[in-house]
């Protein structure tokens, strides 16, 4: 099945990735792409906290939905149009669904922030940086 990329509802988009995440981050104000497939949203992309030479960014989706052409736009973003040398993701330790599609598409594990969740949780944040980046094109690495 295919699916098209959803760009200029970074609202939608972002509420939609906030609802599926338990102690979401604020979302406000992000850019976001998502992924619709049969008119309905099954995955998405959200930048916030951009800073110069990093932002931020959240993911969440069901099934396949993170693509390579997903991820070329999300790249392609960040390092390209914002021209930032680093994206930055933060998930929660128990987490390991999502730890695992972070490492498998190139963030490298950087850092340990306990007791940063409501709960107490464990907090594990994760850089790309742009010269590691196998998504951009012309890249050698993808």
């Amino acid at each position: 099945m295919t699916y098209r990329i959803l760009f200029g509802e970074s609202d939608l988009v972002s509420r939609w990735i906030a609802a599926q995440i338990k102690d979401a981050p604020d979302l406000t104000g992000a850019v976001a792409f998502g992924a619709v497939r049969e008119d309905m949203l099954i995955g998405g992309i959200a930048f916030t906290e951009h800073r110069g030479t990093e932002v931020r960014v959240t993911i969440a989706g069901y099934g396949s939905w993170l693509t390579r052409r997903l991820l070329r736009a999300g790249c392609a973003y960040a390092f390209e149009d914002l021209g930032c040398r680093r994206m930055t993701a933060i998930i929660k330790r128990t987490n390991r669904a999502s730890r695992t599609v972070c490492e498998r598409i190139g963030f490298k594990l950087e850092g340990t922030h306990r007791q940063a969740y409501e709960d107490g949780g464990t907090a594990l944040s994760y850089g790309m940086v742009r010269d590691e980046c196998k998504w951009l094109k012309g890249s050698d690495r993808g």
